[in-house]
């Protein structure tokens, strides 16, 4: 995966993968396109960047719905620098048809609350898995705030893979909370927003 830096909304995102026979498909948005040989697959994946430092991640196998991707966003919060961090919401964000980001907007995917994306999803069924999530989320925000101890929010995306262990995508240190106005259960987008106010 190459991923803008300090980019957002999943633009300008590339999946690049080998097919063999010195052959690469790349993905980007919606658009496939398979190049020969490593030189012309350079040379055409340049031309897809954004005029700013790339990043070079590996793909995660992520748990997929309908054949559609799938992470999970969670927020994570907290009064001050000395006070808890809190998880106070989280959904899971399916990528729209022929996608492999999970920006919703972008791939005009849909959200879906995270205990019905994993029933319905091909990871495996695991009792640990949430609380796990929940695990790997607080570690991280107590990483991060000691890092900048002005935060107060984090909206942390999670990558589900196809064995139930999370990953790690990335930190939001601006989350929008349009995800959780699109749940029919407003209890996430009420409880963030009670938090947002003790600010």
């Amino acid at each position: 995966m190459l991923k803008p830096s300090g980019g957002g909304g999943g633009a300008g995102i590339i999946q690049l993968t080998s097919k063999g026979e010195d052959q690469y498909l790349v993905h980007a948005g919606s658009s496939r396109r398979v190049v020969e040989g490593k030189e012309k697959t350079v040379q055409y994946v340049k031309s897809l960047f954004r005029p700013k430092p790339y990043l070079l991640q590996p793909r995660i196998p992520l748990g997929r719905i309908d054949g559609k991707p799938f992470d999970v966003r969670v927020m994570v919060q907290r009064v001050n620098k000395k006070s808890p961090w809190i998880i106070t919401g989280w959904v899971a964000k399916v990528a729209g048809a022929g996608y492999v980001v999970t920006n919703v907007a972008r791939s005009r995917g849909r959200v879906l609350p995270i205990r019905t994306a994993i029933r319905q999803s091909n990871v495996p069924p695991s009792m640990y898995l949430l609380p796990e999530v929940r695990k790997v989320s607080l570690a991280a925000a107590n990483c991060l705030g000691k890092a900048y101890p002005s935060l107060r929010e984090i909206g942390l995306d999670l990558g589900i893979d196809i064995h139930a262990k999370p990953w790690i995508i990335e930190a939001n240190f601006r989350p929008s909370l349009s995800l959780f106005r699109q749940l029919q259960d407003q209890t996430f987008y009420r409880r963030i927003r009670a938090m947002q106010a003790k600010y």
